[in-house]
């Protein structure tokens, strides 16, 4: 059974997941390499099997490049996000609440380009990279947006979900939705597809991690509230 180590960072979180071997989910800002280094090599890691990421903003594929250069390790990326990772800058993105908006402003835009090793296709299982779990896209957040599953029920989703308010400081284990996504419908959706799935907690990109009974609990409030209702109100 594969074990998930949080490491958090500047923005957001990283994720080690341990099983026959190591693979890395996200690597931060691009300032953030250093640390992830050092909290690999506190975990006796040196090698990585591979560098996985959820979607392609700068606070998750930042520090790609120098952990490539570092590990040797092959990238991953959904095809629909690959061309941000390899432009190395974010695309537009849609705020979906005025502190939202208030925030864009702190967002770094650009990253270190990396051009990906291996172009993710949904249900892509990774034993061959020593994780018992798989692929699932989850689009919503960005168009190439996926979740590593774990045969844990454990999920690494990314920015599909955001655990509490200001990046996790506060209320971190309630969930909500993201400051920025393409697609609110989409985000549902998803998050419905892992909970059918049989997920159990949820670990996010910011804050948490999410118990399955709290998101089951939000996914059920927030029904089909629409982008104009969130920028009035928080959930």
């Amino acid at each position: 059974m594969a074990t998930v180590i949080q490491i958090r960072l500047s923005l957001s979180n990283s994720f080690l997941v341990v099983g026959e071997r190591p693979i890395l989910v996200d690597t931060g800002s691009p300032k953030d390499g250093k640390k992830l280094l050092r909290k690999l090599a506190q975990h006796g890691v040196q090698n990585l099997a591979l560098i996985l990421h959820t979607h392609g903003h700068s606070d998750h594929c930042g520090s790609t490049r120098q952990l490539k250069e570092a590990t040797s390790a092959p990238t991953a990326i959904h095809p629909a996000d690959a061309a941000v990772m390899e432009n190395g800058r974010n695309q537009a993105t849609k705020p979906t609440s005025i502190g939202a908006k208030l925030l864009h402003w702190l967002v770094n835009d650009e990253f270190p380009p990396v051009r990906p090793d291996i172009l993710l296709p949904d249900k892509m299982p990774l034993h061959a990279f020593g994780v018992d779990g798989k692929v699932v896209y989850t689009p919503g957040h960005t168009a190439g947006s996926i979740s590593v599953f774990l045969g844990s029920g454990e999920a690494i989703v990314g920015d599909l979900l955001m655990g509490g308010w200001l990046g996790g400081m506060f209320r971190s284990v309630q969930p909500g939705y993201p400051y920025y996504a393409d697609d609110l419908d989409q985000i549902r959706a998803s998050v419905k597809k892992l909970l059918d799935l049989g997920a159990t907690r949820f670990f996010v990109g910011h804050g948490g991690p999410l118990e399955a009974g709290r998101v089951r609990a939000w996914l059920d409030r927030v029904g089909d509230a629409t982008r104009s209702d969130l920028v009035t109100r928080t959930d």
